[in-house]
């Protein structure tokens, strides 16, 4: 091999070296991206909360409380139902003090008192829109009369059916 012969062939080995060298290698894999969308509804509610009642007044008292149903997806038929509480007597809700004593009440869907809830019965009908809150008033109600004194609670079951 002639001189010429020897460095031409050293020039392209130098190349044939530097163009692999210069070559930018590659690899390759996949990201799985998933989720899990729920299809839920929240019921969140604010207490009916009766102020101090006056046992030897003969009025009625009256207060306000609230449900807030959000859902994860649009619902349509939608509707929220309202149990008799725990202290259940006949069609009566009623409040225990833990001592056997009783104020009953009543659950209404309108400010006038006018709508009551009856037990089981629907205090919504209708649609929901997806992560829009649906706000659904109450109205709690204690009939005049004469009352023991002390702290009364119940609670009142909340369905809603999608």
């Amino acid at each position: 091999m002639s001189k010429i012969s020897r460095k031409i062939n050293g020039a392209m080995l130098v190349l044939a070296m530097s163009a692999q060298a210069s070559v930018a290698a590659t690899a390759v894999g996949n990201l799985t991206v998933t989720a899990t969308v729920i299809d839920t509804c929240v019921v969140v509610a604010t207490p009916v909360a009766f102020a101090s009642l006056d046992a030897s007044a003969a009025t009625t008292e009256v207060t306000p409380g609230e449900i807030v149903v959000t859902c994860t997806s649009s619902k349509t038929g939608v509707t929220v139902a309202l149990n008799g509480g725990e202290n259940l007597s006949g069609a009566q809700r009623r409040m225990d003090d833990g001592n056997g004593n009783f104020v009953p009440y009543d659950l209404h869907s309108d400010s006038g008192h006018s709508s009551e809830v009856a037990v089981n019965g629907n205090i919504f009908n209708g649609d929901i829109t997806a992560a829009v809150p649906t706000a659904i008033d109450v109205y709690g109600e204690v009939p005049s009369g004469a009352y023991n004194a002390g702290v009364y609670a119940d609670t009142v079951l909340i369905t809603v059916t999608y």
